[in-house]
């Protein structure tokens, strides 16, 4: 008997075809259960974004029904590990969603690597990151945080989420940038913003690392004062310059993904990019990115893989220097700033 298709994907290939704005519309039946693994608990890293993907998926009659199964443990190498472990697809669909956090704890675990555990899908949305001081903090520009990196990296120590994360491999990735030893950095991780900003507000951190859409609101109140975003234009509420004015050569955001499980068939990935095309077009979908300040950052199939495979490299570079692998070949990368 021929097996069920990964969730009558091809459905809503037809149904896109056929310029239908609902599955339903077509006649068609709606695809089957879907289930959304997501590395994190409820109400936190990107569990809004599995929760509006589910409701897009059944609102836009992708799916009859979604289920957002949380997986929360360390930077999501437990999930990686279980969502691997059941195999490749064989009656429900099963997504992961997950971004960099996950790809860098796949590589501290030293478990396999996203690429080997998954077949890659889609990058879907992005998050920038700004690195914010105290509104008495003496360093007033950024060029006044590299200078004393430079001269002392241990000097500072910086805030930001949990070790190993996308903040903890950011700051990694700037001191690179400025040619210090990344080795020297000093972090201190924080399991929520809440507490990072408090810890910045008694002075146990000199600087701290986060979402720029979620320090907004602290911005706004003069709590905090922004000091560089890491996007590649300003930001909007946000006076502060990106690292690419500074001559820093780094652009970098807390992305998430779509994954499918490995050992996907040919015909199954693409009738399962497909369905992450039309859940990057639907008009419902975007609407929630804007609502939520996601920077839709869609990059899809092969090109996706290939992203991976180079974010995968240059993640586990940082996480080396950093001295958070149990075995890592050093290897200098050169400095990522411009000269003149």
């Amino acid at each position: 008997m021929h097996r069920r298709r990964f969730f009558a994907l091809a459905l809503g290939v037809m149904a896109a075809t056929c310029g239908c704005d609902r599955l339903g519309d077509s006649g068609a039946a709606p695809a089957g259960r879907l289930t959304i693994v997501v590395p994190a608990p409820r109400g936190q890293g990107w569990d809004q974004a599995a929760r509006a993907l589910a409701a897009i998926l059944t609102g836009d009659g992708l799916a009859g029904a979604v289920e957002v199964s949380n997986q929360p443990g360390g930077v999501g190498a437990a999930a990686l590990s279980a969502f691997a472990a059941r195999g490749p697809f064989a009656r429900d669909g099963r997504l992961l969603l997950a971004g960099m956090p996950v790809v860098a704890g796949a590589e501290i675990a030293n478990v396999a690597s996203v690429m080997a555990a998954t077949t890659p899908l889609a990058r879907l949305v992005g998050d920038w990151t700004a690195l914010v001081v105290s509104t008495n903090s003496l360093l007033r520009t950024f060029e006044d945080f590299a200078a004393v990196l430079r001269r002392n990296p241990a000097e500072l120590v910086v805030g930001g989420r949990l070790d190993g994360g996308s903040d903890h491999v950011l700051y990694g990735m700037i001191g690179k940038c400025l040619g210090v030893d990344v080795r020297l950095l000093d972090y201190a991780g924080y399991p929520g913003g809440a507490e990072g900003v408090e810890a910045l507000q008694e002075g146990r951190v000199a600087a701290l690392l986060g979402s720029a859409r979620a320090f907004l609101p602290e911005i706004a109140a003069g709590r905090v004062r922004p000091l560089v975003v890491s996007s590649s234009e300003r930001i909007d509420g946000i006076d502060a310059p990106t690292l690419m004015e500074r001559e820093i050569r780094l652009e970098y955001a807390d992305w998430c993904g779509v994954f499918g499980p490995r050992g996907m068939s040919p015909r199954d990935r693409d009738e399962a990019v497909a369905l992450c095309d039309r859940i990057d077009a639907s008009p419902r979908w975007q609407a929630l990115c804007a609502a939520n300040g996601w920077n839709r950052v869609y990059l899809s199939g092969d090109e996706f893989r290939q992203w991976i495979v180079t974010e995968t490299r240059r993640t586990r570079g940082v996480l080396g220097e950093l001295g958070l692998l149990s075995s890592f070949d050093t290897s200098c990368w050169g400095s990522c700033v411009g000269r003149h």
